[in-house]
């Protein structure tokens, strides 16, 4: 078992800035870490990341610190419309030289914490592609497959499922 660093007097939580912007750019510059994100070339990556990041403005993101350093973010995409304002999508990345070790669970926690409390969003959902790993946490924190879409996405060995999860906040 990897050593969870969440309970460290380092690690800590705070509301993401545009500064972020550069860390996950970085994150998901990696071809092993952009497989399971929507973007396709560094070029995309920029742009999906500029909107991800604008949120920050709202305080609607969270950002992981570990010893002053930048590891994670999660963020609410938040709905522009009264009618569907009660519901929000969801976006989380974790440095990858710090997932298995509790980032993800607490930044999923309180991204939902954040959701329910500051924005009253009732229903929080994700989109990730089948074979991805943040499938076990996502079940792991009441969030359920409400849609699944085979042969969305084109991977290099082949086609996979979008799966869409959801949770009730």
């Amino acid at each position: 078992m990897s050593e969870i660093i969440t309970d460290d007097d380092a690690f800590d939580l705070r509301f993401s800035t545009t500064a972020d912007e550069t860390n996950v750019k970085q994150w998901l510059y990696e071809p092993d870490v952009r497989l399971w994100y929507p973007p396709s070339s560094e070029a995309d990556v920029d742009v999906f990341v500029r909107n991800w990041i604008g949120f920050s403005r709202y305080k609607a993101s969270l950002t992981a610190i570990y010893k002053d350093e930048v590891i994670g973010v999660a963020t609410i995409f938040l709905m522009p419309y009264i009618k569907v304002a009660h519901l929000c999508m969801m976006y989380m990345v974790v440095d990858p030289k710090y997932q298995r070790k509790g980032v993800g669970t607490a930044l999923l926690r309180n991204i939902k914490h954040l959701a329910k409390t500051r924005f009253r969003i009732e229903s929080m959902h994700c989109e990730v592609w089948e074979g991805s790993p943040i499938i076990g946490l996502f079940d792991k924190l009441d969030f359920k497959t409400v849609v699944q879409q085979e042969n969305f996405v084109k991977f290099p060995e082949g086609h996979r499922a979008r799966i869409i999860m959801e949770t009730q906040l």
